[in-house]
């Protein structure tokens, strides 16, 4: 009987490993996606003079704070601030904590920050105006969507499998306490 309870717990304790590492590539993907176009708005519809960019990515506007006048004339505001930015903010802390986590960590901890990343990212998606509205590269805006849902699904199977994890450890596997 033994044989296949650490049979069983073998494969769960794969599982754990496989989901951990599919949380990692989600958010990492994720943010490589975050380097393609999201906004792209030419200089002629919107009166800008030569030299601006007619787009941007999530990166650049989050790390490069600069020439945003096609934003500001697209979106009727004075300049951008975290309140528009939030998501992005948000979503990039929690995933390089996610991404640290998931690289070096084992356990059932290593599950919130990838799920924050993924809830945050798919809620922020759907109802930030400034992620929803004035996106006008709608493929890449649904690949991005699909990488957190996939995240998100990893992460919810990976809390499911490090339950059963717990539930299947033997009484001898725990740590003894300071001093022991």
């Amino acid at each position: 009987m033994d044989m296949i309870v650490d049979s069983k717990r073998e494969k769960i304790l794969k599982m754990v490993t496989i989901l951990r590492y599919a949380m990692l590539a989600g958010i990492v993907l994720t943010f490589i996606t975050w380097l393609l176009p999201y906004f792209t708005y030419p200089e002629a519809d919107w009166g800008l003079s030569k030299g601006y960019k007619d787009s941007k990515s999530l990166w650049g506007i989050m790390l490069l704070p600069s020439n945003f006048l096609q934003m500001e004339k697209v979106m009727d505001i004075k300049y951008i601030s975290l309140r528009q930015l939030h998501v992005v903010v948000i979503m990039a802390i929690t995933g390089i904590i996610g991404i640290i986590t998931c690289a070096n960590k084992r356990g059932i901890a290593i599950n919130i920050m990838p799920l924050i990343f993924s809830v945050w990212g798919l809620v922020g998606y759907f109802k930030n105006p400034f992620m929803n509205e004035f996106c006008n590269h709608p493929a890449i805006r649904l690949v991005q969507i699909v990488l957190i849902a996939l995240t998100f699904v990893a992460t919810i199977v990976s809390i499911v499998y490090c339950i059963m994890e717990l539930k299947t450890r033997p009484a001898d596997a725990f740590l003894s306490g300071p001093g022991e």
